[in-house]
């Protein structure tokens, strides 16, 4: 994951929101206080005594600020639907397979085979994954046309799943964010997508590269950003990776792992802000966080696309990252918690924390249930 927690934009934004409300809120009270037993009878005096002009600018004062205030509160935003891309039968490939297909390439040693099979029967990766159809070409495909063959089909194949279940036409979007980490030909996918599909003119295209498993959520953050100033919108994430292109045929272990770990899949979400799909969404995105570790060395270091000793391109996998996922993963429960926790959970833990500060330290912190 990859936040920005203290002086995050999106924060300042809400905070400004909360300060306009309040003041239209106080402004409105002040307004209206003197017409709690207003009558017909009150108002025709007014209008007979009063000026005129003061009356106008009071009205238009008053209009203004509501104006305003509906304009920039903060939008809700929808998720309408999403699909996950469903590879053909024929690509599905066993453990047994796909190590017939690494013994094929006559590119791995004895002990990265081994490696590979050792690390493929402790990560969980079941015999029903599906691997592109260019890793069980004969030679194995490892050239651009492959890879974008492969992220083609995953990508068109969720859009058009997502737009049929959802009901919706491709004219009807107005923000499309693709992130792919790896691999970013040229056109980008945003712009094949677009294309493909007949996107209107005026789309607002991003397409978000090398920022690895944590692309997914910054590519729905972006689209919420968008969402909150360009009203009665619809917005469509996409997001794949690319196994044609990462498959690495070499014999470096720390570029192993990759081989061993990912499979093909993608998926598109549709998000919308029009408040008439409150009834027909499935969920409501109400909070999104970003914690960014990239100041860190060893975050920096965990995952690096690079070449091995004999020129192999490869993506290699640190030892650290498991560790840095969990610094990150625990930034955004911390920073979470205090947003999605009911009030008896919170008392809980600031109990234990205070307790164990002091008096003991043999207190424990109390672990809150999420499930509430």
């Amino acid at each position: 994951m990859n936040p920005e927690n203290e002086h995050d934009p999106q924060n300042n934004f809400k905070f400004k929101l909360k300060a306009l409300n309040l003041l239209f809120l106080a402004f409105l009270a002040i307004i209206l206080d003197p017409f709690c037993t207003f009558s017909i009878h009150d108002l025709v005096q007014i209008i007979r005594h009063e000026n005129l002009k003061t009356i106008t600018i009071s009205s238009f004062s008053l209009i203004f600020l509501v104006t305003l205030y509906f304009r920039n509160r903060c939008r809700k935003v929808y998720l309408l639907n999403f699909a996950c891309y469903k590879p053909k039968p024929d690509q599905i490939c066993s453990k047994e397979r796909i190590m017939k297909i690494f013994a094929g390439t006559g590119k791995f040693t004895e002990e990265s085979l081994a490696f590979q099979k050792k690390i493929m029967e402790k990560s969980g990766v079941g015999d029903k994954t599906c691997v592109p159809r260019a890793m069980m070409a004969v030679p194995v495909e490892k050239g651009i046309a492959a890879a974008k063959k492969e992220t083609e089909d995953v990508i068109f194949g969720a859009i058009e799943e997502v737009l049929e279940k959802s009901g919706m036409k491709s004219k009807d979007i107005g923000i499309l964010v693709v992130n792919s980490s790896v691999f970013n030909p040229v056109p980008s996918w945003s712009a094949m997508i677009v294309n493909r599909f007949k996107l209107r003119h005026d789309v607002l295209s991003y397409n978000l590269g090398g920022m690895g498993c944590s692309a997914g959520v910054i590519a729905i953050d972006v689209a919420k950003q968008l969402l909150q100033v360009h009203p009665r919108t619809y917005a469509l994430v996409v997001s794949a990776e690319n196994v044609t292109k990462d498959s690495y045929l070499g014999n470096n272990r720390a570029m192993l792992l990759s081989n061993t770990l990912f499979r093909v899949g993608g998926a598109a979400i549709l998000l919308s802000n029009h408040p008439s799909d409150h009834h027909r969404s499935k969920y409501e995105l109400v909070h999104t966080l970003r914690t960014h570790e990239g100041a860190n060395d060893a975050s920096y270091k965990c995952v690096h696309e690079e070449e091995d000793e004999q020129g192999t391109i490869g993506i290699a996998l640190s030892k650290n990252l498991m560790a840095v996922a969990g610094e990150a993963l625990k930034a955004n429960i911390s920073t979470l918690a205090p947003l999605v926790l009911p009030w008896s959970e919170l008392l809980l833990v600031v109990t234990s924390l205070v307790a164990r500060k002091f008096f003991t330290k043999k207190v424990i912190v109390f672990s809150p249930n999420f499930y509430i």
